[in-house]
């Protein structure tokens, strides 16, 4: 009777324990699955945030990209003038007015990265499961490096025409023009019949030296490039973020 009493109890004790096993197990499963409906939520999230920067940052660079491709044109007619210089006070007050205005600044877009931010600095990048998605975004965050280079090499570059025009210019008969710019930085771009106005008569060269002419034309064309060479690799970058988007819309129909 004894031995019958301690089996029964074994079975039971043993069958109590799987029921304890198999309860735990069901919570830890039914855990695992609100962990990952939570992470799957917070992906979206991520994910809808990504698409909405990928928004803004077209939206900025085809402004920033028209808008210096104004300025390459009045370069590329500074280039001309001072390729045929000549002794006509209008010769000199036009390629003193296209110098002021299209060496004035140049225009950069303000990319805009908090998601890319965000999930590296919280180490959620890998909530982003597909791997082609997330690879992409990282070449995304890549290129925008690679757009700042081009703009400091081209910032470089600006600074040396900068030194120069400063040498062979009246800046003086500048001072109107700048304070218009001034204002509203993208008045740069108004035609420069804006600028007649505000530019006296004067002499405009300080120093008419041949060899000093024949600096500021290499300057101004290393410029050009330079600027030339930014919109090129921003365009690239309008091209990996459409195809960023185009990619995240499909897999996820996010829109």
């Amino acid at each position: 009777m004894s031995e019958k009493r301690t089996g029964r109890f074994i079975s039971y004790a043993i069958g109590e324990i799987l029921l304890v096993v198999i309860g735990i197990l069901i919570a830890l499963q039914i855990d695992n699955w609100n962990d990952e409906r939570l992470e799957r939520k917070l992906e979206r999230e991520y994910l809808a945030s990504m698409l909405y920067d990928l928004e803004v940052d077209t939206r900025e660079i085809e402004e920033k990209v028209a808008g210096n491709a104004k300025l390459l044109d009045g370069l590329g007619r500074l280039l001309v003038l001072l390729g045929t210089p000549g002794e006509d006070p209008k010769h000199d007050r036009q390629m003193f007015i296209h110098a002021l205005v299209y060496t004035y600044w140049y225009l950069t877009p303000d990319f805009s990265e908090l998601t890319m931010t965000q999930l590296k600095s919280s180490g959620n990048l890998l909530l982003i499961r597909d791997k082609e998605i997330r690879d992409a975004m990282l070449r995304y965050a890549q290129a925008i490096e690679k757009s700042r280079y081009q703009f400091e090499e081209m910032k470089n570059y600006f600074h040396v025409i900068e030194a120069t025009q400063k040498e062979l210019f009246n800046l003086v008969l500048a001072r109107q023009a700048f304070e218009y710019i001034e204002e509203n930085p993208l008045r740069m771009l108004d035609p420069l019949a804006k600028f007649e106005p505000l530019v006296p008569h004067g002499q405009y060269l300080l120093n008419n030296d041949s060899k000093l002419m024949a600096r500021y034309y290499g300057d101004a064309l290393m410029y050009r490039t330079a600027l030339s060479n930014s919109s090129f690799y921003v365009n690239e970058q309008k091209k990996i973020a459409t195809a960023l988007s185009a990619l995240i819309k499909g897999k996820h129909g996010i829109e």
